[in-house]
């Protein structure tokens, strides 16, 4: 306090003895109007060293204290390999409207390379975490050397830069470090820990997909194997192969003893308008007729039968057992191609990290922009410094 008064009254002195030669403070100081006037204008020259000293400390931080940072990029993208992208999908992708699993995918790398996971990696090969708190970190940026892992989190975050283009389903991935080639070595080391991470996370479901393809193909292979025990136990039991077969047959014997019979009535007719009624030849056709006869209602009881032995019962049960058996057959076939497919599936890579452009070594410094950050130091100075100006002349005028 004592030094800020020294310097304002040598500032009014030297002031006021432009105005008045061989005038001293004390002269001044009993010129009332003078140091009113002197008084003002100190207090305007304060309001500008200030903000020049603003503009001094902003412009000296930004263009030489500043640490400059090396930008690496990258390009890349995630692609299906089981599942053919159809022409309507890529119609969507120019919309801006690809598929969800390439959009899920995206999202998942997005997370996982700014996750505290892919930090504790990166700190454990580059020592990332002990570079943001070194010297190489310029005073005003860097961590504390008691800096949480938030904290350090927070601050990786600043460095890494992960875009996902929905038009094009490309994902921009760049990194930032005071070392040109360490920002090149540390996108290199992230993209391998990301096809890692691709792979495993397709190993996971396909195992999980795999445990349930087995466990279905085992409850469908049961199935059709008892179905296979009830149509055997059915055939066992009734000593038929296939009843469809054998009504069949016995359907074409009566269709055939029908036919004979028509003959010989037809025969016995014919022969009785001559032959006496006594006749052994007429004799003989009846007793052949009323055979006949007989057989018939014979094999037609015996083809519909009595009770569960009924042949349409035995029928409907065989017929129902081999539709069931047909079905869990073609089930089971369904479940075994599809089990032989996801073991196909599992040892080929169902997703791979395609890289469009590789991490580039930077040949110059990307941050700070020092002539955009100066243009933008001058400009911010003065809108204050004018706000400030304007404020206080408001104050000024309701006072007066």
């Amino acid at each position: 306090m004592i030094q800020k008064a020294f310097i304002k009254k040598k500032l009014l002195t030297y002031w006021y003895r432009k105005i008045k030669p061989n005038a001293t403070y004390k002269d001044l100081r009993q010129d009332k109007v003078y140091y009113s006037l002197l008084n003002k204008k100190y207090f305007t020259f304060k309001v500008r060293a200030f903000f020049t000293f603003l503009f001094v400390v902003a412009t000296l931080y930004f263009l030489v204290i500043k640490s400059e940072l090396y930008e690496s990029k990258t390009a890349i993208v995630i692609r299906n390999l089981t599942t053919p992208q159809p022409a309507s999908s890529i119609g969507l992708s120019l919309l801006g409207m690809g598929s969800n699993s390439q959009l899920q995918d995206s999202m998942i790398l997005q997370e996982y390379v700014k996750s505290l996971d892919m930090l504790l990696i990166l700190d454990k090969k580059f020592h990332l975490i002990d570079h943001y708190k070194s010297d190489a970190i310029d005073f005003v940026e860097r961590l504390p050397k008691d800096a949480t892992m938030e904290e350090s989190l927070a601050f990786y975050n600043k460095r890494i830069f992960v875009d996902y283009d929905d038009a094009s389903s490309i994902i921009h991935i760049a990194f930032t470090n005071t070392d040109p080639k360490e920002a090149q070595k540390v996108l290199e080391f992230i993209l391998q820990k990301v096809t890692s991470k691709i792979n495993e996370l397709n190993k996971i479901k396909a195992e999980k997909q795999l445990s349930f393809i087995i466990n279905e193909y085992k409850k469908k292979k049961k199935q059709m194997e008892e179905s296979t025990a009830k149509l055997e136990a059915f055939q066992n039991k009734y000593k038929l192969l296939d009843p469809t077969v054998d009504a069949t047959a016995s359907n074409t014997i009566i269709a055939g003893l029908e036919d004979k019979l028509t003959q010989k009535k037809i025969e016995y007719k014919t022969k009785s308008s001559y032959l006496n009624a006594n006749n052994y030849e007429l004799s003989a056709l009846k007793t052949e007729i009323q055979e006949l006869i007989n057989s018939i209602a014979r094999k037609k009881g015996a083809l519909i039968g009595t009770g569960n032995m009924k042949l349409n019962k035995i029928l409907f049960k065989y017929e129902k057992l081999k539709m069931q058996l047909d079905f869990d057959v073609e089930v089971y076939k369904q479940s075994l191609i599809q089990l032989e497919n996801i073991k196909i599936e599992i040892m080929q890579q169902a997703k791979m990290l395609s890289i469009i452009s590789k991490p580039h070594l930077p040949d110059g410094y990307t941050y700070p922009d020092k002539p955009k950050a100066f243009i933008t130091i001058i400009i911010v100075i003065l809108l204050s410094y004018g706000i400030f100006s304007m404020l206080l002349a408001i104050i000024k005028d309701h006072k007066e």
